[in-house]
Formats: C-alpha cells, structure tokens, sequence
C-alpha cells in the first residue's frame, strides 16, 4: 500500500484554532511506528470539554507500520494518538507552538520515544513507564487476566512509589504544573477505570485499599483541569464518586442515581453541570429526560450543557398527537422571557413564523381575525413565535407593532433552530401547532388561520377535558 503523509492543511486550522499567519508556529511533525496488530489508521486527538475530538488520521503503512501526522497547535496542552478513542491502544503527548517533532513506536504492550523529542514527552514516556504495568492490567483487560487480588497490591505499591518520582522534571513551568495534575488524574483513571470491566472476582468493601475510600472528590474537583488533560474526564470523577461509595460498604444501588446523589462532593459548578449533562444521555425517553431534567436541571450551568440536553431531548421527542409539548422560552417585546409552559392549564395555538416569509405573511389577517372571534376567552391563548435571525430584533418589535399584532408575540432569533424548529420537526414555515390544557399535542402541523378546519378544532379542543 502506499504511504499517505497528511499535514493537514485547512482543516486543522479549524480544529486546532491554529495561526497559520504567525510565521514562526511551524508544524509539529508527528512520525512513527505502529507495531501492534493489525492497524489500519492512526488518529491525533485534542481534547474539547473533556472528550476526544479528532484532529487529522494518517494511514498506517502495510510495508513498515509507519505513520506521519502534522500539526500547528498555538496553544501547548495535551493530545491524544490511538487507533481510535479508546483508552486501548491510546497514549497521551504534549505539544506546543514551536516544538519541531515527535517520534515514537508503540510496541506489543507499551510505547517509546525515539529520535528527537521534546523534554515534556519524554517526561510523559517515564510516568507511562511508571503506570504501565496499572494500565495494562486495567485498561487491557482481555490480554491481562487480571482481578483486584493482584492488581490493588500493585496499586498499592506504585502510590508509595509515586513519593519518589521526579517532581518538576521540565525547565517549562506551565507543563509541570499541568503534569501533575495528568499524574494524578491518569492514576485515579486507571484505578477506578479497573472496577468498571468484567472480571472473574469482585472486591468487597474490605477488600478495597484505603486509596479507594479516601478519594477527596472536592479536591479532585475544584476546577475544570480533569476536562483539559485527560479523556472523558466527567466519567473518571463518576467512577471515582461510585467506586468511593463501594470501598466504604455503602448501598449503592442504581449507579447513576448514587452517583447524582453524591453531586454535593463535587465542588465545580460547572463539573456538577457535566455529570447531569451526561447522565442526560442515558435516558432512554422523552418523557424519562423531561423528569430528570425537573429533578436536576438546575446544575446545567453553561450554554454548551444546555444545548447538549436540548439535542437529547430533540432526539428523543417523538412529535405525535399526544405526546407532551417540547417547553420553550423567548423574549416578548419588552424583553420579558415567556415561555410555552406558563401557560399550562390553557389550549395554545401556535404561529411558527418570519417576516420574510410570504406565505406566513398571508395568514395574518386571518390570525387576526381568528383572535378577535375568541376574543374574551380566557381558556386559549394565541402564540407567535418569530424566527428571524437576532440582528432583526428591533426590525419585529417595529412590524409587530406598525401591524397591530394581538395575541403573544415573541423572538426567537438564532437559538429559533435549537429551541423550536430542530424539536418540532419543522421543515417549513408558516407552521401552526395546538397544544392541550394538558401540555401534549392536539396536532403538531394545525390547520391554518385561513382554514376552515381550525374554528371548529378550536372549539372541541376547548371542550375537551
């Protein structure tokens, strides 16, 4: 096979935020060789939020198992290169701007550098050698026929080891202050990763090393740094919260609902908001998330958690007579937030709609009028969601009011597609929906103002208990 070099052009710029203007952030060259099976393709990796996210891949060559990659990072941290984004078979590096290469072969169980190397990856190739024979025995499971009888007297032996392991072992302060938080965390992922994978024999609580039930969770989490230098960062505190609650004999239960129950042991904010972020994940139903969103929803502190909870949700809706309203919020005219479910207990018609669109225009005088005959009932209410982008805003306020639009009348601006449109599954506007007292829908595309059809929907909607 012929060996492809990748130096990444444009796409890296986007995925590393690079400078390709700044003449003197070269390109790390990244070279090596894959001795280990049979792989098809190496892949760099950087980190965003704690998960792994693919950087560029280079085709492994059938001939020599070599492998080229190249990169302009303009922030040093670390990144990950594996044949996917398994702990397996995945090993950590650190790069920076100006640094010229990184050589290194992975062998059968382990890797080494060779040729020229940075002095923060050869201090990474020693920890790797130090946590090794851990990470062998619980990462690589199905090679290492391994139980916690021999593997927590190992554990037991490298944290005492770990006193005399070199401290500062750089001239680059940012990285040995980096570092030793990744020791830390790399040990405590490969301690508690350990429990989490089949094994012929289980530890009870006696049998756990003191390590396991003196884990301090508020130390570990008083910053986001477990989400910048190592992978899947939120799981490794989930683990270490539940396999604490194990070492201490405690009745655990469901994991997810001991480990949510021990959210107060976390002391980032923003930690607390990734953990309930990704629980949401596994929930199974769209009413299952609606409930455990009441239940936990307040520690969603970030936009990205929100929005990441929003996709479950959306995911998840099935948009069907019935089924319950997808809740949403915007700004009125005067900026108050209104949102669909303050209005439960009232049958709600809803207008999806844009001033640039002309068929939406048409139906107004309708709607107008539609309003005007309910007018005085108390029991519906008359919603219009506008979606124009957010730099029309004042542009709405002024048509909303040059045209004596009644009823609710709201902007949704950008977040239109994320909030409304993506949940309703509307491919185009003007879409009408009515929503029962109950908050579930009576239809999800309702006849239009201009139809004959809706007066009488309205009515029997109405009438419906």
């Amino acid at each position: 096979m012929k060996r492809k070099n990748l130096l990444l052009l444009p796409a890296l710029s986007l995925l590393l935020t690079c400078c390709w203007d700044k003449p003197n952030n070269s390109p790390v060259v990244i070279s090596g060789k894959w001795c280990r099976g049979k792989a098809a393709q190496v892949a760099l990796y950087r980190l965003e939020n704690g998960n792994l996210k693919e950087v560029a891949t280079s085709e492994v060559s059938d001939a020599d198992s070599a492998f080229y990659l190249a990169c302009k990072p303009q922030r040093e941290g670390f990144y990950f290169i594996g044949t996917g984004r398994q702990a397996a078979n995945r090993y950590a590096f650190y790069l920076r701007p100006g640094d010229a290469a990184l050589n290194f072969s992975v062998t059968e169980d382990s890797y080494e550098l060779s040729g020229s190397n940075s002095p923060e990856n050869r201090a990474l190739e020693q920890w790797h050698s130090f946590v090794q024979p851990l990470e062998w025995k619980s990462v690589y499971f199905t090679k290492a026929a391994s139980t916690y009888v021999d593997f927590f007297p190992l554990l037991e032996e490298k944290l005492k080891a770990l006193e005399d392991f070199p401290q500062n072992p750089t001239g680059n302060s940012t990285f040995n202050r980096a570092f030793e938080e990744y020791k830390k965390l790399n040990l405590l992922d490969v301690a508690v990763s350990f429990l989490f994978v089949p094994r012929t024999a289980h530890p009870e609580g006696e049998d756990f090393p003191d390590y396991y039930r003196s884990l301090d969770i508020a130390a570990l989490t008083q910053t986001t740094a477990l989400l910048s230098c190592i992978p899947s960062g939120v799981e490794v505190i989930e683990r270490a919260i539940f396999a604490k609650l194990q070492a201490r004999g405690e009745k655990t239960g469901n994991p997810m609902n001991a480990i949510l129950g021990s959210l107060a042991e976390v002391s980032c904010d923003t930690l607390k908001g990734e953990v309930v972020a990704h629980f949401a994940s596994t929930q199974k139903t769209y009413e299952g998330l609606v409930d455990y969103e009441e239940k936990y929803g307040s520690y969603l502190v970030t936009d990205d958690q929100k929005d990441r909870v929003k996709g479950i949700k959306s995911a998840l809706n099935v948009v069907k007579e019935n089924a319950p309203a997808v809740d949403f919020a915007f700004p009125d005219a005067a900026g108050k937030t209104v949102a669909l479910s303050d209005f439960k207990g009232k049958l709600v018609y809803i207008d999806v709609w844009a001033m640039w669109c002309g068929p939406c225009k048409k139906e107004l005088p309708h709607l107008k009028k539609l309003e005007e005959e309910f007018h005085g009932n108390s029991g519906v209410v008359f919603l219009s969601v506008a979606t124009d982008p957010s730099r029309d805003e004042q542009k709405w306020r002024n048509y909303v009011e040059s045209n004596g639009m009644k009823g609710v009348q709201l902007f949704a601006g950008d977040r239109a597609r994320k909030d409304i449109i993506e949940p309703y599954k509307i491919a185009g506007i003007p879409r009408f929906i009515l929503v029962g007292r109950d908050g579930r829908l009576i239809s999800v595309d309702a006849p239009r103002p201009s139809s004959p059809e809706i007066r009488p929907l309205i009515r029997a909607s109405l009438n419906r208990r």
